[in-house]
């Protein structure tokens, strides 16, 4: 059980913590697939799988240039996978957010709001999708606003540092626990992991959350 009463500041991560995943990258798929019939080559979602793994070796490898690396990828040019990325994974993904945004997330943000700190930390961009969510927090950081993919704890630790809170005190929450879990290890934090911990916000780990 959460003492919620002990804590400041509640970090949330957001693809898969906010959101459903698994039937928004269905309907990318299908999405993909008419990609490409249309233009009668795989180059995107190949350029995507790649950058995806790629992504995934960054942060294993806890680089320190990761911004500029992960568009690097064999014969491409950085600015066409930059542009791919941008449309594919931060664009047109929007639109299905909401539909499938995490029973309880609405209520449970608006009770931890009036009472807590409450912030996002992502390894990609926050503010359109959490628009999109129909969500709003206090602070958010991206991976790329410190230089730093998880599991390293450097957005964590910024966003302790600016929200005031002691390790102690804050709380992360997550669905991957060797990205969610280990960042908040390493910086001294307590983590819940949805599905491991919960399964969504009505569960009853969040009934004394306000």
């Amino acid at each position: 059980m959460i003492d919620w009463d002990r804590l400041d500041l509640i970090v949330f991560d957001l693809d898969g913590t906010l959101y459903d995943q698994p039937p928004v990258r269905r309907r990318m798929a299908v999405m993909l697939a008419g990609e490409v019939i249309r233009s009668r080559s795989t180059a995107v979602p190949r350029m995507l799988g790649a950058y995806r793994r790629r992504r995934e070796a960054l942060a294993e490898a806890m680089a320190q240039d990761f911004a500029r690396e992960q568009y690097c990828l064999p014969g491409c040019d950085p600015g066409a996978v930059r542009a791919v990325v941008s449309e594919w994974m931060e664009q047109r993904p929007l639109p299905l957010l909401r539909r499938f945004r995490v029973e309880g997330a609405g209520r449970l943000f608006a009770r931890l709001s009036a009472s807590h700190k409450v912030a996002v930390h992502s390894d990609y961009r926050v503010e359109a999708k959490l628009a999109a969510l129909g969500l709003s927090t206090r602070y958010a950081v991206a991976a790329e606003d410190v230089g730093r993919l998880k599991p390293d704890p450097a957005g964590l630790r910024w966003l302790m540092a600016m929200a005031g809170a002691d390790p102690s005190r804050t709380l992360m929450i997550g669905d991957r626990d060797d990205r969610d879990g280990e960042a908040a290890r390493r910086a001294g934090v307590r983590a819940l992991i949805r599905g491991r911990d919960f399964r969504h916000y009505n569960d009853p780990v969040f009934g004394h959350a306000a």
